[in-house]
């Protein structure tokens, strides 16, 4: 596994580093409370969780997450719903700026 990148956040207390694998569990748990969306695993990509967190020389971050939408579901719906909830979370739990987040697709699943 390669080695693992961190996030600085600078305080007037101090600094805070913030772990890869920390913003790619806070993708995860976002993605889990968004109706009718469930990650892929994708095997390969982050601890295949079917995410792929890229992070900048400036510690802002761009998101691809892979996923399944349930049966009957909206799948532009239920995408859209998880880049604004992937977004949220990320800007309100780690500080971090998001450039982007965009979602594949890659299967229907039944309940």
């Amino acid at each position: 596994m390669a080695e693992n990148k961190y996030i600085t956040q600078t305080g007037e207390n101090g600094s805070v580093l913030i772990a890869e694998e920390v913003l790619v569990n806070i993708i995860s748990l976002a993605v889990a409370e968004v109706e009718g969306a469930a990650l892929s695993g994708k095997p390969g990509i982050n601890w295949g969780k079917g995410i792929k967190l890229t992070i900048d020389d400036e510690d802002r971050v761009t998101v691809k997450c892979y996923i399944n939408v349930d049966f009957n579901q909206s799948v532009v719906a239920v995408a859209a719903n998880v880049q604004e909830n992937v977004t949220t979370a990320l800007e309100s739990m780690a500080g971090v700026t998001v450039l982007g987040v965009n979602i594949s697709v890659v299967g229907v699943s039944r309940k």
